[in-house]
């Protein structure tokens, strides 16, 4: 048996037919009222999947009674629960220390600096006035943020002390911390090593600001770099040294992030233990030939995948990019057609949908509307492709937006 832990958010994902020779075989764990499709021998809900305590009672109600042989996450929030009941039920993966490295940005940050790769200063929180502290000692901006989020949630530029105020509340809800500020363009790797043999590791190129484009409704993405690009080859070196200088099982997967000023030094920014959000998964499906949440779930759950025929793929492969349309606040009142050229082109949002008032506030960076992908094998025409495509489907929008303090915005 296979137990997965299915948040919301991946409700969609196929995985009885991902995980076809298991069929009758799979359990999940997953939120009141998501529908996970069928396939699974049993499914047990939780009011709350951000409940911790209570996902993971669920699941070990189904591992007591099943005794599942493998633990299946592919979400961000799953991860340390994944490894929790791995370690309870003696099974091989991500374990509780992987996962605190993983998840935890003062503790990678730590191991990182360790072995040496570039890393900016950086400071725990557990008051307003360690940011204060902090921010003495490195004079312009800093970034505050949780030591556990995603999605580019609860972060904070500060360029004064007097901002660190506000926070207040914030720092002591949940555990923060606080860094300089690296004026450089964000990249991301996404790297899978099976067995202590590393597999393929793709760099890319984030668009605009990257993931904190959102905060301006500003639609954001990202490209591939060839894997003979040279700096495309230095993040990809980086990428696994930092897998060597975490607790990293043999099998693990991993989606780092990395700063390049422009002096050319590449700086940490954070690391997950697993695949990209969003639209990633999608656009590294046209360089992998696979799904890569598919391979993983394959990988995790012993199951066989041509590994070779993956890295292959990935060498010869085109250039690959997405583009995702942010949510603006307000109500969309007119939605975009696919744009020519595009491929996967998917619409996240209906006429009336309301983005107004606290659901714009809780935004996270992958909440997209719309989003797609372009390839081709010249870097120059995918640049042009993406502008193009971004161009239409933006314009495609309308918008009613909401009155807020200050006038309509």
């Amino acid at each position: 048996m296979i137990l997965i832990l299915i948040s919301p958010r991946n409700a969609g994902l196929p995985f009885s037919a991902w995980l076809a020779e298991q069929a009758g075989r799979l359990l999940a764990v997953t939120a009141d009222g998501t529908d996970i499709g069928d396939g699974f021998a049993e499914t047990v809900t939780v009011a709350d999947y951000t409940d911790d305590e209570a996902v993971l009672a669920a699941a070990r109600d189904l591992a007591r009674r099943h005794h599942p042989t493998s633990v299946l996450a592919l979400a961000e929030v799953d991860v340390e629960r994944a490894a929790v009941l791995r370690g309870e039920l003696g099974l091989d993966g991500l374990d509780t220390a992987a996962a605190a490295a993983f998840r935890d940005k003062v503790l990678m940050k730590r191991y990182a600096r360790g072995a040496g790769l570039s890393v900016p200063d950086f400071a725990p929180v557990g008051e307003v006035a360690d940011i204060v502290v902090f921010m003495a000692g490195h004079p312009g901006r800093v970034v505050a943020k949780p030591r556990g989020g995603s999605g580019s949630t609860g972060v904070h530029l500060l360029d004064h002390p007097s901002q660190a105020t506000g926070l207040a509340d914030a720092v002591t809800a949940v555990p923060y911390e606080v860094e300089e500020f690296v004026d450089g363009a964000l990249h991301h790797v996404d790297a899978f090593r099976v067995a202590g043999v590393p597999v393929v590791a793709v760099p890319s190129r984030y668009t605009s600001d990257g993931c904190l484009a959102h905060w301006t409704d500003t639609p954001f993405g990202s490209t591939t770099l060839a894997l003979t690009d040279p700096l495309g080859a230095r993040l990809v070196a980086e990428t696994w040294r930092l897998i060597e200088a975490l607790p990293s099982p043999p099998t693990v997967c991993a989606h780092a992030e990395f700063f390049v000023t422009a002096s050319g030094e590449i700086v940490l920014c954070e690391v997950a233990a697993r695949i990209g959000g969003g639209p990633i998964p999608t656009m590294l499906q046209h360089v992998l030939g696979i799904d890569p949440r598919q391979m993983w779930a394959r990988v995790e759950c012993g199951l066989p995948v041509a590994l070779r025929s993956v890295r292959e793929r990935a060498e010869a492969a085109p250039h690959a990019a997405f583009c995702g349309i942010p949510p603006q606040r307000g109500r969309v009142v007119r939605l975009p057609e696919a744009p020519v050229g595009a491929h996967d082109f998917t619409l996240n949002t209906h006429v009336g949908d309301d983005w107004s008032g606290q659901r714009y506030e809780q935004r996270k960076s992958a909440d997209f509307l719309a989003s797609w992908v372009v390839t081709d094998q010249d870097g120059a025409a995918l640049r042009a492709k993406l502008r193009d495509t971004t161009a239409a489907v933006s314009a495609g929008f309308g918008w009613e937006l909401e009155a807020v303090a200050g006038g309509v915005r």
